[in-house]
Order: structure tokens, then C-alpha cells, then sequence
């Protein structure tokens, strides 16, 4: 059965710097000869799914009358262009693409793809009459599954538990599910040669006074034991870096 690690004891906060940023990207391509666009990719925003989903900021040219995107598996947009050449594959996404709205000579829209898992290409075509030119962009969309149940090791909260664990392909990543709290998980991200990274991520909802806890760091993947040495730190300020083990089913790796 599934234990949770929760916070029975308070802690002295060590204040620390913080950090705030912001990002915005999306501006008009300029004024080229023919119709062109320029196209940003951003996470998007609950409810959708980040690791499936994505939102795209797409900024015209003022020679761009009207603009069509289609979504295709990596493979399915190789072999349409094997069997119909570029040209044609432009003439394909414009038939069985959607259309963006809004979009009409020196102008920016937003667009949100959905459902994607596994290497998709996404593809733009700018149009002006008889004109038209295409864009891509790339994006891996993942596919959790369980693989067990294993354990973890917490110098933070000062104690062990059980844990569910996902893995993702076709990028290989780790979830550790709600380790300290249910629906807040951790992902491990993993690189070819076995070192971690954690992007910080919620992992606690209302740690005492202090509001949402987050947590940043590195480490490695040897064996089936994930070592990070985490940064937990709050809106007010940072706690430290502290040592987490996960170690991950049997059959894992």
C-alpha cells in the first residue's frame, strides 16, 4: 500500500535569494519579398497537458494572406514528402490542415496542438495567391507507463515511504508519483550517460506557513537508485540542498 512522507515537524528558514523571470517571446519576421512566418513553442498552460500538448506563437510577415498548420508523426510527414515532393505536401497541409484565425499580414496568433505522443513535426505554410512557403517545427510528445512500486529516502522531510513510478518513452524520464504529497509528483529527467536533472516543480502544496514548496537539482541514475541532491525552497526564500533517494522497482533500469 502506498505510503505518503508528510511534514510533521518545523523547520528554522535559512533566507536565501530568489528567483523571478518571465518569458515572452513572438514578434512580426519583418518585411520579406514573399509570405513567411516564425513560429515559438511554449508549454502550456492547465488544463492541458505539457507532455502531450503544446502551444505554438506564430508571427506573419506582411505578405503572409492567410496561413494553414497541420501535425504529423515524424514518419507519416517523410513519407508524404517521398511520395509528393515539398510542393506538394504544402498543397496537403493547406487541404487537410485548419486554417489559423487571425492571421493576415503583419500579425501574431496562438495556436494549442494537442494528443501528440512520440516525434511529431509540425508544419506551416504561409500563403499570398500562387505564393506560399512552409515552416517547421519539431516537438516529442511522451508516453507515461507504471512500472511498480519502489521506495524513496527523504533528508528533507526525515524519512522513507513507498512510491509509485512511471517511465516515459520515447525520452526517457522518470515520475516518482506524489512522493511527499498526493498529486504532486516529482520528474526525473535522464540523460545518455545516466546523469538527473529535476526542473523545478511543485512538490507541496502548503509547507507550515510558508506556501508551495518547490524543488530543483541534480544527480545520477545508477542502477535502479536515483540519487539528487534537491534545492527546497519557498516564495520567501530557499532551505538548502538536501540528499533524496528513489530507488525504483527491481525490474528498472
Amino acid at each position: 500500500m502506498k505510503k505518503y512522507i508528510y511534514s510533521l515537524f518545523m523547520m528554522i528558514l535559512a533566507v536565501g535569494g530568489m528567483i523571478s523571470c518571465s518569458e515572452e517571446e513572438g514578434t512580426n519576421p519583418g518585411n520579406d519579398s514573399r509570405p513567411n512566418v516564425v513560429v515559438y513553442q511554449f508549454a502550456p498552460e492547465a488544463p492541458y497537458n505539457a507532455d502531450n500538448d503544446l502551444l505554438l506563437r506564430i508571427a506573419a510577415n506582411s505578405k503572409v494572406a492567410e496561413a494553414y498548420y497541420l501535425a504529423e508523426a515524424t514518419t507519416d510527414k517523410k513519407a508524404h514528402i517521398a511520395s509528393m515532393g515539398k510542393d506538394g505536401y504544402m498543397d496537403y497541409v493547406i487541404k487537410n490542415g485548419t486554417k489559423i484565425e487571425g492571421l493576415s499580414g503583419a500579425s501574431d496568433s496562438d495556436v494549442t496542438v494537442t494528443g501528440m505522443v512520440g516525434e511529431y513535426i509540425i508544419t506551416v505554410v504561409a500563403v499570398n495567391g500562387n505564393d506560399k512557403m512552409a515552416t517547421e517545427t519539431t516537438f516529442t510528445g511522451l508516453k507515461w507507463e507504471s512500472i511498480g512500486i519502489g521506495m524513496l529516502s527523504s533528508s528533507f522531510f526525515g524519512g522513507e515511504g513507498e512510491c509509485e513510478f512511471y517511465k516515459a518513452s520515447p525520452v526517457l524520464k522518470y515520475k516518482a508519483i506524489g512522493p511527499f504529497e498526493e498529486g504532486y509528483d516529482i520528474v526525473f529527467d535522464v540523460a545518455d550517460n545516466n546523469s538527473v536533472t529535476v526542473a523545478q516543480q511543485a512538490v507541496y502544496s502548503s509547507y507550515g506557513s510558508y506556501g508551495t514548496l518547490y524543488v530543483s537539482g541534480n544527480g545520477a541514475l545508477q542502477s535502479n537508485k536515483i540519487t539528487v541532491n534537491l534545492t527546497f525552497r519557498v516564495s520567501a526564500g530557499v532551505f538548502g540542498a538536501f540528499t533524496e533517494t528513489f530507488i525504483l522497482p527491481a525490474t528498472e533500469p
